[in-house]
């Protein structure tokens, strides 16, 4: 070592405090004890937070089967548009903001409000999922907590992309569990006539879900911004028979849809991505991609 940095290091330990660094080293040895009690500390605090309530999505099937209520979903889009943003496949627009509030927010017994159990726990998804699911609720949750009623029960939004999401598809228990599932899902219109609302031009599946039932009939509405014909599709729909379960795959503008239609006395189901995951999870025996899944 040099005579000049010899220098420089005894100027360092003179400025060095060498109380402060025993007495750091004393608090050190307090660090257990300290870590003890933060469990407490955490306990006390998480007593504190509250998650909404939301059924699976095996009871959130099991709701629709058991009464006659309508349904209307609302995910990350919906949640967007209401907080002022547009989405893909629709633009912002402030009285589809104001109506999607309203019915979030409905106290009308027989409609059936989805949310997605992304709340809490993120365990029964796939780590892309839980990436996006954490961002967004870091983004978002003061203002979507004040829209919800932490008394009511929810059915699951993503009952209609199950096993889509987690992180293997092709385990034999989770096709067992997905089998269950879709069969029970079909007994919703088994036998009966429906209608269905939709995208014009969507795509066609190899396995239809509504395969099942009496009779299928179709009302198409533009693939991108429906809200723009929310009147016409409704008008059309009007003129359904009420004893005719209709589906609505509309994205954002299904939920207006099922809750107008409701209050006329019809039973609309918006249920989105439920006849795709179908073909999808029958169609592809690789592992899927959720992001792949939501994007086509």
């Amino acid at each position: 070592m040099g005579l000049q940095m010899f220098g420089k290091n005894i100027i360092r330990l003179f400025k060095f405090d060498l109380k402060t660094h025993h007495k750091a080293v004393r608090e050190f040895k307090k660090f257990p004890m300290m870590l003890d009690n933060l469990k407490y500390e955490i306990a006390d605090e998480i007593r504190s937070l509250k998650l909404p309530k939301v059924m699976t999505q095996f009871e959130s099937v099991q709701a629709i089967l058991d009464t006659n209520k309508s349904v209307a979903r609302f995910g990350d889009g919906e949640f967007n548009l209401i907080l002022g943003n547009a989405i893909g496949f629709q633009e912002y627009d402030e009285e589809l903001s104001r109506r999607l509030k309203e019915i979030l927010m409905t106290k009308d017994e027989g409609m059936l409000i989805g949310i997605s159990r992304r709340f809490g726990t993120l365990d029964d998804v796939d780590e892309q999922v839980r990436a996006y699911w954490r961002w967004f609720m870091a983004q978002h949750r003061a203002e979507i907590y004040e829209m919800l009623d932490f008394d009511k029960t929810y059915i699951d939004t993503c009952m209609t992309a199950h096993s889509i999401e987690v992180d293997d598809h092709t385990t034999p228990e989770c096709r067992a569990d997905t089998e269950k599932y879709y069969n029970l899902v079909r007994q919703i219109w088994e036998g009966k006539d429906i209608t269905v609302i939709k995208g014009e031009d969507t795509e066609k599946f190899t396995y239809d879900i509504y395969d099942n039932a009496k009779s299928i009939s179709y009302i198409y509405g533009p693939k991108e911004h429906a809200w723009r014909e929310y009147k016409r599709i409704l008008a059309e729909a009007e003129k359904l028979p009420k004893d005719r379960l209709i589906i609505a795959v509309l994205g954002p503008t299904a939920k207006v849809l099922a809750y107008d239609l409701h209050k006329q006395g019809y039973r609309v189901l918006d249920i989105g991505h439920m006849g795709k995951a179908y073909n999808w999870l029958k169609t592809h025996n690789d592992k899927i991609v959720a992001g792949q899944f939501f994007a086509a």
